[in-house]
């Protein structure tokens, strides 16, 4: 499902609840459906899982651009999934991994998801993250020794409007441009960006634009069998299925940032259909309105027929 559609479900499935409807029931409906990948709880269920350590590990590399024996190899889940335990919001990263290197600092990482910049606080947050993590690192009294850390995230805003690139690696610099701490790195995916121009990016088959393109196909449930022989992405297709996602895991309060999406998504339908209101007052035919207002045929037919039931 889209964010917009994953929205409308979680709401629905809170009416049922309130209701005292039969929840497993709603649920089931939906069975065959694949879940809104990014929405917090799903991915949290999908990568904080020992069985998706594969999966999470190959997201990790991509993201961060990792090959040859610089690769995260066998990362180890701080804070697992644990069924109606996802955690406290806002307290901690949505994943944080571990990765033992030898001899040399082991590896922090950290994935976070975020749909709004909310007016450009997120930079506040994201910068407050890293501090907590790297304060993390050292025990009350120690001498500061720090570990690799990688913190990656994932957004649906553009932090650098003008850059033509939608992966960025943000370190400590001077005016020089010289790295001055090296162990502290904040990936950001500009995932927006990407999709919104699949023309431009359209060569780049890097791994992390794989995983991009992917993910993408999953919740907009369309044909997903050019992904079909890569072993990662086979998984990846089985487990965003709602099947295996239980009611418990839909009501706990880390599925439920919806409302902001439900209130967009109905905005801009009510805006459609005023559109396609009056293009059918100016006798538009209906297939010129469904291409102009992105509706579908049936909502079209429907206004359709109002408008004759009043005349």
């Amino acid at each position: 499902m889209t964010r917009e559609e994953f929205a409308l479900f979680l709401k629905e499935l809170r009416n049922v609840q309130e209701k005292g409807g039969d929840v497993d029931a709603y649920v089931k409906q939906y069975e065959n459906r694949n879940v809104y990948f990014y929405n917090d709880g799903c991915i949290k269920k999908i990568l904080a899982s020992e069985k998706n350590l594969a999966l999470t590990t190959d997201l990790i590399n991509a993201a961060l651009n990792l090959v040859g024996s610089d690769r995260i190899e066998n990362p180890k889940l701080v804070n697992p999934y644990v069924p109606g335990e996802l955690g406290r919001r806002g307290i901690e990263p949505d994943l944080l991994l571990t990765n033992e290197r030898g001899e040399v600092p082991r590896d922090r990482i950290s994935i976070e998801i975020q749909h709004e910049n909310h007016k450009s606080l997120y930079s506040d947050r994201l910068v407050f993250c890293v501090a907590r993590l790297t304060n993390n690192m050292v025990p009350k009294g120690a001498v500061p020794k720090l570990e690799n850390l990688h913190v990656i995230s994932f957004q649906f805003f553009d932090t650098f409007k003008d850059s033509p690139n939608y992966r960025h690696t943000v370190q400590l610099r001077n005016q020089e441009q010289m790295v001055y701490f090296d162990r502290q790195t904040v990936t950001l995916i500009e995932v927006g960006k990407f999709l919104r121009q699949p023309e431009k990016f359209a060569s780049d088959n890097c791994r992390i634009a794989l995983w991009l393109r992917a993910i993408d196909a999953l919740n907009r449930e369309v044909d997903f069998s050019r992904y079909g022989n890569d072993p990662v992405f086979r998984v990846l297709q089985n487990e965003v299925r709602m099947c295996n996602f239980s009611p418990r895991n839909m009501s706990n309060s880390w599925m439920k940032d919806y409302d902001d999406a439900v209130l967009r998504y109905e905005g801009a339908q009510d805006k459609a259909r005023e559109m396609a209101a009056a293009m059918l007052a100016e006798g538009d035919s209906v297939e010129k309105v469904v291409r102009v207002s992105r509706l579908s045929e049936t909502d079209v037919l429907a206004l359709r027929a109002s408008f004759d039931l009043k005349r």
